[in-house]
């Protein structure tokens, strides 16, 4: 069964282009997420309220905060991103500083269940579910 977080759009996680042309193909796109991103991304989203992925749906010019294709110029070559992966976010109500230093006091919350990486020293949320041992060696924080 196809796991679709009940607050998003596949817009939000989608570039246009790919989303437009790709979009006849309905329910099968949330199969290009790993499931932790997805259940991740609707956690916090219950936790800290609206947050902002993509944006070009409402006039912004956020196109790859979600999927990345393969092709892209944006991020790292195996960047989490263009496996399905990775999520970058604002909140509305909190900072991402804010919401790095909540997962620093409360590493156990649900919420945070499948977080296995976040970015620090930006002014946007990046987490990612990639292989990485958590149990063992905690969250890994990456530095730009």
């Amino acid at each position: 069964m196809i796991y679709k977080p009940k607050s998003f759009k596949l817009y939000e996680f989608l570039p246009e282009d790919f989303y437009e042309t790709h979009k006849h193909r309905g329910r099968k796109l949330w199969l290009i997420f790993d499931r932790r991103v997805l259940i991740t991304a609707q956690r916090l989203r219950e936790r800290y309220g609206t947050m902002i992925m993509n944006d070009y749906h409402w006039g912004g010019i956020h196109q790859e905060r979600g999927y990345r294709n393969f092709y892209t110029k944006t991020g790292a070559l195996f960047s989490q991103h263009k496996f399905g992966r990775g999520d970058d976010s604002k909140f509305r109500d909190v900072t991402a500083e804010e919401v790095r230093a909540d997962i620093e006091k409360n590493p156990d919350k649900e919420t945070f269940e499948f977080i296995t990486c976040i970015e620090m020293n930006i002014s946007w949320f990046h987490f990612d579910t990639r292989n990485w041992d958590k149990s063992k060696s905690g969250i890994l924080k990456v530095y730009p």
